[in-house]
């Protein structure tokens, strides 16, 4: 195994710093290269519709149910009687923890192995010390997550608030854990429906407080028969566009499933429950409902049905990322298929049914070719199959360049292919479509090939100085021509001369 492969391994099986890093954390290099380009597909060429529900920042101060401020929460024990010293260590203890999560994840980046498990070491020490000195670490941790300041958006936070809010995250999740476990255990939960509890009272604070709850709520056992005024709440506040709905809707769904399994209410009774709020005006509501009921054989056409009479695209698209991240995938497909028509993008839907089952996304594929039918939803299980590393994606993805009828489909197999880092193959790709008559004589097509090769400019520049020649003798629109000119001017330096 190289050095590279064992950072990489390192990166991924840190026990407490990976953790950091999956929860929120994205540390550049000390000396970065050049960012690689996202890969192009062919939406890069549509306006992007998002087909969410969810406004993406939260504003409290408009919300007429906003939740009391900081200064009035009580998110530690009021029965304690540590002393004042005891709040200082533990801020102490996540600064440090801070400090090592940063130091070991550079180290590994920067191919470190040695150093960062030394320190990941420490961390994990410390960490246990945390857990140990404090009983309330939980609620210690969330107070220090309230008085951050909040950034609507996650990606422009600066990255030691982003290392912060991972840190934290790791003390709430252990704490929850626990509790947990002392319930399973002394079936006693009393302090771990205070900390969901204050969690959940948190949550609509700001964006940082609405990530965390999602994070640390969704699809766990926590929320119980008592927090569903507070679930409802949130959802009143999604009503209003101050609170996220998508998270809104996550949450409702997690406490229905958790009530299922404890047998607080039973499958009939939530089915019930969702019937009823199919009618409801509240789109986080709805969409919670149709999720309930499609996951019900029972109920799914009836459900489907009801979508497709409405035409709501908006509505259509939230169930279904709702049905492509969470039903089992064979159901997950037949509901996409039913929904395709009025979904403007799906790709992303198929690609994390693909990423759980791709045999089943490619199988679905293979029908729907051997039928010759809707050549839009083979586009889009083409994408769902063709992104995935391994065999499967480019077992569908030579396949449709074969034997699908579709150019748009032989197409998007094509970007697939110069997203999968074969240059060869999606060379070969390329050349075989611009010798069809129908790519070579089509402005629309020709954009797309010039679009998909922005994959292939950090992969083989010899490949894209001969497919550039190639293109650049062709009838290509003047702006695509620009655009192909200036790609090979910035990877291939004599082309610029």
């Amino acid at each position: 195994m190289t050095v590279k492969h064992q950072s990489r391994k390192l990166v991924a099986t840190l026990s407490l710093c990976a953790l950091v890093v999956g929860a929120f954390l994205c540390i550049p290099r000390r000396n970065p290269p050049a960012p690689p380009r996202e890969p192009a597909t062919p939406a890069d060429q549509e306006a992007h519709r998002d087909v969410s529900l969810a406004p993406s920042s939260t504003d409290p101060a408009s919300a007429s149910r906003a939740p009391l401020p900081t200064a009035e929460r009580t998110l530690v024990d009021p029965a304690s009687d540590r002393p004042a010293t005891d709040a200082a260590t533990f801020a102490q203890i996540i600064d440090h923890l801070c400090e090592l999560s940063g130091r070991t994840a550079s180290l590994a980046q920067d191919d470190e192995i040695e150093a960062a498990q030394r320190l990941d070491q420490e961390a994990q020490a410390l960490m246990q010390e945390a857990m140990t000195r404090f009983p309330d670490a939980g609620e210690r941790a969330l107070g220090v997550v309230v008085e951050m300041p909040d950034t609507a958006d996650s990606g422009a936070r600066a990255a030691g608030d982003n290392i912060r809010l991972g840190v934290l995250n790791v003390v709430l999740a252990a704490d929850f854990a626990r509790r947990q476990e002392t319930f399973e255990k002394h079936r006693e939960r009393s302090r771990l429906d205070a900390l969901t509890g204050a969690v959940l009272e948190v949550m609509p604070i700001g964006s940082h407080t609405a990530e965390m709850g999602d994070r640390l709520l969704h699809r766990h056992p926590y929320l119980q028969p008592e927090h569903e005024p507070m679930v409802l709440d949130l959802l009143g506040l999604a009503a209003d566009g101050v609170f996220p709905r998508d998270i809104a809707t996550r949450l409702l769904l997690t406490l229905w499933e958790n009530l299922r399994k404890s047998g607080a209410r039973s499958s009939d009774e939530l089915s019930r429950l969702a019937l009823v709020m199919m009618d409801d005006s509240d789109p986080s509501r709805v969409v919670a409902a149709c999720r309930q009921l499609l996951s019900d054989a029972r109920y799914r056409d009836l459900v489907l049905a009801w979508l497709r009479e409405r035409q709501d695209r908006q509505l259509a698209g939230a169930i279904a990322q709702l049905a492509g991240r969470e039903l089992p995938a064979a159901d997950a497909v037949a509901i996409l298929r039913e929904l395709s028509s009025m979904l403007d993008h799906t790709r992303g839907t198929f690609l994390a049914v693909g990423a759980r089952a791709p045999d089943v996304v490619a199988d679905a594929y293979r029908e729907q070719l051997a039928a010759g039918t809707h050549p839009d939803l083979r586009r889009e299980l083409v994408m769902g199959v063709g992104l995935l590393p391994g065999g499967r994606g480019a077992e569908i993805t030579k396949l449709a360049l074969e034997h699908d009828p579709s150019v748009e489909v032989r197409i998007q197999a094509m970007f697939a292919l110069t997203v999968q880092g074969d240059a060869n193959a999606a060379e070969s790709a390329i050349e075989r479509l611009l010798d069809d008559p129908v790519v070579a004589d089509s402005p629309t097509h020709l954009e797309a090939i010039v679009l998909a090769l922005q994959n292939l400019e950090h992969e083989d520049v010899n490949a894209l100085a001969r497919l550039g020649a190639r293109l650049q003798s062709m009838a290509l629109p003047p702006r695509v021509r620009r655009s192909l000119a200036a790609m090979m001017a910035r990877s291939l330096p004599s082309a610029g001369r």
